[in-house]
Formats: C-alpha cells, sequence, structure tokens
C-alpha cells in the first residue's frame, strides 16, 4: 500500500493542492487497480484534493481517475476540461481530454473475480466508461439492469437486459439502436455517495513537457472547486511493442472476436452501410486500444450461406476496412480457412493411411483464393495464419497434418489452440500456438526452440471487470515469460451476463455492442495499458543495448542496470505503476547516452 500511495503521491506533486472543499469533495485515484470501486468505497488509496495527473509518452492514450461526492443529493453536475497550457503559453487542446462516468451495474455473483457463471446472486460492479450515464439504469430492489435502446418504432424505452437465457427474450442491436450520447453529458450524485470519473488523456505528438489545467465542476448551477490537471508529455514515441527473448519478433496483440462483415450482413438484411459503419468504428476502436491484430473471420469461412460473388466481396470489404483502419497488415490471423470439414478431419470413412489421403476437391480452390485476395488488397510478404480446428482432440490434430503440408507448401502459416501434448502430435508443422489457461517460460522455451511462436487465452478469458488483472496477464507478466502476445477470448459477448443454470461461464466482454460506435469498459482499457507497457519496455531495451554496444563502461552500466531491472520484475506482484514510472525513470537517463 506504501508503494502505491508513492506511486500516485509522485503523480500529484506536480501541482500543489487546491483549497478546502465546500460541499464536494474529491480524490484522485489510481484508474489501474484492483480496488473494486463503488459508492460506499472510501479511496483510501488515493491523494485527497489531489491533482489529476498524466506521464504519457508522445501519441500515447493514458488513463487517469478521480472519485467525487457531495454531502447533499445532486440532479446536474457538469465538468468542464480547459486547455491545457506550458510556460510558453503552448497548448493542449481540452478535446484531448475524454471524460467517462464509469458505470456500476448488476453482474453475475462472480462478477469481477471470475468468468465463471454464478446464479446464486448478482452483485454490483464497475464496469461500462459512458457519456451518459443513463444509457443504462439499475433497479437496486430486483437486481436487474435496463438498456436504452430507440425501438423499430422510433420509441425510446429502456428494455430489461437481465433474463436467464432459458426466457429466450430476443434482443436484436440491429432493430433496437443502441448508441452512448456523442459528448459527455452531465450526470447525477446520490447524497455521500462517491462516483467514479475517468479521464482518458490523448497525447499530441507534437506537445512535450508540462502542462497545467483544470476540470471545472459545477454542482446543479453553483460553480465549485476545480479539480487541477497537469500532463507530463515525453520527449518521445513510443515502439512497436516486441518480444521480450527477441527484439526482432513482434509483441502481438490478437482476440477472439464477433467483428465480421458476413454476421452482421445476416443480422441485419444485407444493409452494407450500417454493417461496414459499424466493423469500422469497431476496428477503429481497436487501434485506440493497441488491439492491432484482431482475429479476422470472413465470408470465406461461412462459405455456404453466400454465393461466390457475395462470398469474395464479403471478403475484401473487410480486409480493406481492415487495413484502413490502421490495423498491423503484417500479419492476418484466421481470414483465409486452416481446415477442411469435420468429416475429412476424422476420416471415418478412410481406407488408406492418413498421409495418404486426398484432400476434399473445394480445398485447393478456396485456399488459393483467399490468399489471392489477400495479396492484392495487403501485398506479398504477409503472414497469413490459418486457424486450425478449436480445442482439437489428439485425432483431429493428426488429421490437419495434410491440409497444413499444402498450407505450407503454398506460403500459408498455421495457428492453432493448443497445449504441451501438441509437441508429440503436431507440433512441427505447427507455426503458432494458442496455450489454454496457465502459461509459464518453460512452455514458451519449447515452442521457440522448434521454430514455433506461442500467444494464450484463458488465464482468464475477459469475464473478470478488474483492469489490473488484464493489464497484467496481457502485458508485463505475460512478456516476461517470453510469450509472443496475447489472443484472448473473447472481445464483444452481449448485454446480459445471466446466462442461467445450463450454462456454464459469464459474458465474456471487452466492449459491449452498439449499433455502430462499440462501448467500452475499464477492463479494456486496462489491456491498453497492458500493451503499453510492454511498449515502453521494449523501448527500455532498445536503447539499454545501444547503450552496451558503445563499450564505454558508464553507459555498458547503465544499460545493464537498466536490463537488470527489467529481468528482476516480478510480473505477478509488482506495483505496475511503479514499475511504468521506474522504465521511464531508465528509458530518460538512457536516451541522454545514446543520442
Amino acid at each position: 500500500m506504501k508503494r502505491k500511495l508513492l506511486c500516485m503521491a509522485a503523480l500529484t506533486a506536480l501541482l500543489a493542492g487546491p483549497a478546502a472543499a465546500q460541499n464536494m469533495e474529491y480524490s484522485v485515484v489510481p484508474a489501474m487497480s484492483s480496488v473494486k470501486r463503488l459508492p460506499t468505497t472510501e479511496p483510501t488509496d488515493g491523494v485527497k484534493s489531489g491533482v489529476l495527473g498524466f506521464v504519457a509518452a508522445k501519441g500515447e492514450f493514458e488513463p487517469a481517475s478521480f472519485v467525487i461526492k457531495s454531502d447533499k443529493a445532486a440532479k446536474k453536475v457538469v465538468l468542464t476540461p480547459t486547455d491545457l497550457k506550458n510556460a510558453k503559453g503552448d497548448k493542449i487542446p481540452a478535446s484531448a481530454l475524454d471524460l467517462k462516468v464509469i458505470k456500476i451495474w448488476y453482474q453475475a455473483g462472480t462478477g469481477w473475480h471470475s468468468y465463471f457463471a454464478d446464479t446464486t446472486g448478482r452483485t454490483l460492479v464497475p464496469e461500462l466508461l459512458l457519456n451518459d450515464e443513463t444509457l443504462v439504469k439499475v433497479d437496486p430492489v430486483k437486481k436487474d439492469n435496463y438498456l436504452r435502446v430507440t425501438n423499430a418504432q422510433g420509441k425510446v424505452e429502456h428494455v430489461w437486459i437481465s433474463n436467464y437465457v432459458e426466457l429466450e427474450i430476443p434482443f436484436d442491436t440491429w432493430k433496437n439502436t443502441i448508441a452512448d450520447a456523442p459528448t459527455f453529458q452531465p450526470f447525477t450524485l446520490d447524497a455521500n455517495a462517491w462516483k467514479q470519473i475517468w479521464v482518458t488523456l490523448e497525447a499530441p505528438k507534437k506537445a512535450e513537457g508540462l502542462y497545467k489545467g483544470e476540470i471545472k465542476v459545477t454542482i446543479d448551477g453553483k460553480k465549485m472547486q476545480s479539480i487541477p490537471v497537469a500532463v507530463r508529455v515525453l520527449p518521445f514515441e513510443l515502439p512497436t511493442p516486441m518480444t521480450n527473448y527477441d527484439l526482432s519478433r513482434v509483441y502481438y496483440t490478437s482476440t477472439y472476436n464477433g467483428l465480421n462483415l458476413a454476421g452482421y450482413l445476416l443480422s441485419n438484411g444485407k444493409d452494407w452501410k450500417t454493417a461496414e459503419a459499424r466493423l469500422r468504428a469497431n476496428y477503429k476502436n481497436l487501434k485506440r486500444h493497441n488491439m492491432l491484430n484482431p482475429m479476422v473471420r470472413t465470408a470465406r469461412a461461412m462459405g455456404y450461406r453466400w454465393n461466390p460473388e457475395e462470398q469474395d466481396e464479403i471478403f475484401r470489404r473487410q480486409i480493406t476496412i481492415y487495413k484502413e483502419c490502421g490495423l498491423d497488415t503484417s500479419a492476418l490471423f484466421d481470414a483465409v480457412r486452416g481446415i477442411p470439414d469435420n468429416g475429412y478431419l476424422m476420416h471415418k470413412d478412410r481406407k488408406l493411411p492418413l498421409a495418404e489421403q486426398k484432400l476434399p476437391p473445394y480445398w485447393e480452390k478456396d485456399i488459393l483464393a483467399g490468399k489471392k485476395m489477400v495479396e492484392e488488397i495487403l501485398g506479398k510478404g504477409v503472414d497469413v495464419y490459418c486457424f486450425g480446428w478449436d480445442e482439437p482432440s489428439m485425432a483431429r490434430l493428426r488429421g490437419q497434418r495434410l491440409p497444413w503440408k499444402f498450407l505450407h507448401d503454398n506460403g500459408l502459416k498455421t495457428y492453432s489452440t493448443a497445449h504441451s501434448a501438441h509437441l508429440l502430435h503436431g507440433g512441427y508443422n505447427e507455426d503458432f500456438v494458442n496455450y489454454g489457461g496457465s502459461y509459464d517460460k518453460a512452455s514458451a522455451a519449447k515452442w521457440h526452440a522448434i521454430g514455433a511462436r506461442i500467444t494464450t487465452y484463458a488465464a482468464p478469458h475477459t469475464g473478470p471487470e478488474n483492469p489490473d488483472v488484464v493489464r497484467r496477464n496481457h502485458g508485463m507478466d505475460l512478456y516476461l515469460c517470453d510469450f509472443d502476445g496475447t489472443n484472448n477470448y473473447g472481445l464483444d459477448g452481449g448485454w446480459n451476463d445471466f446466462r442461467g443454470a445450463t450454462y456454464n461461464f459469464r459474458g465474456f466482454n471487452w466492449i459491449y455492442p452498439g449499433t455502430i460506435e462499440p462501448i467500452n469498459t475499464i477492463q479494456f482499457e486496462g489491456f491498453r495499458e497492458a500493451i503499453d507497457d510492454v511498449k515502453y519496455a521494449t523501448l527500455l531495451q532498445q536503447l539499454a543495448r545501444k547503450a552496451i554496444a558503445t563499450g564505454k563502461t558508464d553507459k555498458v552500466y547503465a544499460g545493464r542496470i537498466a536490463l537488470q531491472y527489467l529481468a528482476l520484475i516480478d510480473g505477478k506482484k509488482a506495483d505496475l505503476n511503479t514499475v511504468r514510472l521506474e522504465m521511464i525513470n531508465h528509458i530518460m537517463r538512457l536516451r541522454t547516452m545514446v543520442k
């Protein structure tokens, strides 16, 4: 706890605290924290009347947070950020600060802690980042949630979204328009109840140094004390995240997801304009959150529902939008199918040995057509990873050998969910594996030894809302275990967390579906910070190795000290807010040595 308070004090020391509050008080609290902040949670880990402080690289998105309360109930709280100015009068515009209310709503009884279902209880969980807190309303008596929609008749209403699956109440995110307000709205306060506000800075690439401003506060028309803001923009941009064990290898950031143009068109009656708008909005949101390699399941994987011309057009449009939104085009995951049908894989009617089986007649045409379209849109040289059978039995894994040889013969790569048994049954022809459950450095070393790469999922799945857990398990801890990135399940489940007794899992959500724009969560902010941690570690390593390469003793020592610090981090226990500041200290020192 002392380390956390020191970390917060280092940020708030940028400005002196403001005058004492009247009937309002606030505390600056860590945005990335395991504390589940409810209206009754006292901010003992925060700084009362402190400075909302940001330290960010050029172009980085960086969060900060505070909690606010009033001794009287308030109907209209207005927060208005000002421009931020440095000593020269240069400005960072107020629009660089994105304010959101953290909406507390009901989730299954294991909320915040687990992705497994719990039908015996419901608990309040802080999760949604909203401009308008009334998008979701909660009933504290029934412990139910209600989502604001505009229905097919144009009527605005709040619909019940807490039914058990067994009740089978349909909810269509296309017919029912779901949209947050486009800008941050006034909110309410209950008397003596804390409400958490999330603020994300987008640091301009042209800014550098210390900038100061404030967030003006008005409660029911009365001006209150302002919240001071201090932003330190560091004199560098962050690099592409690379792996800990090899600075020439990208640390991939992927996820299973339903961002699928074919699926959208099937659901909305082939409304291309709206389907493409939703896909584009989601891809842009992923880019802003460091999710640069989302799996791309295209219409070619759903070909039986489309004629060939439609199938190819959907494929081309999805890959084109992917590219236009700035996602990573050096590698593409799951766009080209990696397996024939299950009947072939299991070879129930085979008369020849497995290695002598003939591929299904559609296979060659399907695969080569997909590869050709990828190259037409993204160019040659893209690493196209074709996904295999999900969580295959060893019989299915062996059944993939011949199809995967065809993929390799034609310049494609393989990718599969996996575990240690794959090393014996098919490891030699697996280019990239995704380990389910726990992860460790020894597993990574085995796959690296045979030239393969490794990511992880379900450690845990994306159900828990705790942003510190998401940050740790997708960032520094995984990075220090020498993994090649992360590919968790899943990104965008539905709005209902109560799946009933026959379904063992909660909803897997880092975002929630809007008709066009997605609704983000604090756990998805945790993912962005996870990858930023890896970017800082990457820059530290790059600079440290440059310093060592000079051969000059003082520089060699500085480089080794930085690498020593990185090597000694306990990814499972370290305070990652402190780790970030320590990495920045090393980076700033090394930059002066290797210019």
